[in-house]
């Protein structure tokens, strides 16, 4: 399940330094990966900052993936249980382009992979995003960075704090931690199959045994077991086996 590492090593080695110099006013100069055995563009957890920091033991990954606002951790919790997403990074390179004749440096917050696809995301309030210049400069690297094999998203924080789907993430990732083994997964799906509708109140029950919460969690953060995440998880949840309709690309 753990395919982070491998991926971001593999988008190191392809793009550790590319150029476009078309000799415009508004261009990509470079976009630059961490030095070789770093994992992170710059420091996010220290000391010496102002504000909340902390680290993510994040399932997906395999290690902890450090914050620097809770916006970005629950970016990172909602990643965890989607599916679609098979690898993310904080701080994962640093962009220097021209923008009306001015030069920027510019750390995005995350790098996502979805499937074959690289999205960089920008995560902020939308008071923030709503500014001139964040705005400006979110328009000229969605368009710009394509070009190098990379989308670009502004991605807002309320979105990211919606209920009841962030609730749901947090269940979701409580109790589907552990890995499940294959002697399990397989009865747990034959039952599935077996018993038509399976509601979330059977499932806290325990009729599919003691580690009934356990199991339907961690199947449901595989992608293999799928419930709505957008509504609120009662007993009567409907749990289905299969991709879930809701979790795509591009969603958190």
């Amino acid at each position: 399940m753990y395919q982070g590492f491998q991926f971001f090593e593999r988008a190191k080695a392809e793009c550790r330094c590319q150029h476009i110099v078309d000799h415009m006013d508004n261009t990509i100069l470079e976009i630059i990966f961490p030095s070789e055995g770093e994992v992170r563009s710059r420091k996010v957890v220290t000391r010496s900052r102002s504000r909340a920091t902390g680290k993510y033991p994040s399932w997906k990954m395999g290690r902890m993936v450090q914050w620097e606002s809770v916006n970005e951790l629950n970016a990172y919790r909602l990643l965890d249980v989607n599916p679609a997403a098979i690898a993310y990074h904080e701080q994962p390179l640093t962009i220097q382009f021209v923008l009306n004749g001015e030069t920027h440096k510019h750390f995005p917050d995350t790098l996502v992979q979805w499937g074959s696809s690289r999205e960089l995301w920008e995560i902020k309030p939308s008071s923030q995003a709503n500014r001139p210049e964040y705005a400006e400069r979110t328009r000229f690297l969605e368009t710009a960075l394509p070009k190098l094999g990379f989308a670009y998203r502004l991605v807002l924080a309320e979105d990211l704090n919606k209920e009841p789907r962030l609730s749901n993430a947090l269940t979701l990732l409580r109790f589907g931690r552990a890995p499940v083994s294959d002697l399990n997964r397989e009865q747990f799906r034959q039952i599935m199959l077996s018993s038509g509708d399976i509601h979330w109140k059977h499932i806290l029950d325990g009729e599919f045994g003691p580690q009934s919460r356990n199991i339907a969690c961690r199947l449901i953060l595989e992608g293999q077991l799928a419930i709505d995440l957008d509504a609120a998880l009662t007993p009567g949840t409907v749990l289905n086996w299969g991709s879930p309709t809701n979790q795509r690309k591009g969603k958190a």
